[in-house]
């Protein structure tokens, strides 16, 4: 069973996710509360599989709760759940290792299965470390303008991650990579490549052109054409792989 505690200021969101998950088998609302301090006193005393949290709460709010949730070593895996997309929001909880930010319009059946995604995401960068692989990559993507709502996402952000601690990935994203992710998530490499295509297009469409121009250079040009799967997973596993390098450099 997974245990869910609900931080949300909205009763009737509140109900509604509770009815819908009631009777589940795998997924329970074990507890729900309306602020932030009632939030963090509540992690400190229980141990929850994940946190579904509003930012918009009282008292203190979502991104001070983050903060409160790091300085106590609280590592519930977190599923932001709010009413719009916010860039300043966005730009400040990404500043924490949070497993996927979900609209509130979203259908239940996908909040549902990123709550059991949410706990199948095991890496060591899960433990608030400012300096993690994980947190990095999560931020890229947001700067290329990739929602972490949609399914590619994770499967973007995992497959870069695999790449950049284990080269052997670089060459065979077809017959290892896919099928690797595909088996964490109980679904077949053909889907999981179709998914990230899908995601590389979304971005491709609303993201910074500036930032594609300098990170994927010419493959960039008047007609936007994207990269393909291949080209656009091993560029930015390189970036992060080049960007490590620079910075341990710079500790020398």
């Amino acid at each position: 069973m997974i245990n869910v505690f609900m931080v949300d200021s909205n009763e009737s969101t509140i109900k509604e996710v509770k009815q819908y998950f009631s009777n589940h088998s795998s997924i329970c609302i074990k507890n729900t509360c309306k602020d932030g301090l009632e939030a963090i006193n509540e992690l400190k005393t229980n141990k929850y599989d994940v946190l579904l949290l509003d930012p918009i709460i009282s008292k203190i709010d979502g991104i001070e709760l983050l903060k409160l949730m790091s300085n106590n070593n609280i590592n519930t895996k977190v599923i932001i759940y709010s009413d719009y997309f916010n860039h300043n929001i966005v730009s400040s909880i990404y500043k924490f290792d949070i497993s996927f930010y979900l609209l509130k319009d979203t259908n239940k059946d996908i909040l549902e299965q990123r709550i059991i995604d949410a706990t199948k995401l095991n890496y060591i960068e899960l433990e608030f470390n400012d300096n993690s692989i994980s947190k990095k990559t999560s931020k890229l993507l947001h700067d290329l303008g990739m929602p972490s709502h949609i399914k590619g996402y994770q499967y973007i952000r995992d497959a870069i991650i695999m790449m950049y601690n284990d080269k052997s990935y670089i060459g065979g994203i077809t017959k290892m990579l896919y099928p690797d992710i595909a088996k964490k998530y109980e679904t077949t490499p053909s889907r999981v490549e179709r998914a990230i295509r899908h995601a590389i297009e979304v971005s491709w469409t609303r993201g910074d052109y500036d930032l594609m121009d300098e990170i994927f250079g010419h493959s960039v040009d008047f007609d936007r054409a994207k990269p393909t799967n291949s080209e656009f997973l091993a560029t930015l596993a390189d970036k992060l792989n080049l960007d490590e390098k620079i910075n341990n450099r710079n500790y020398i």
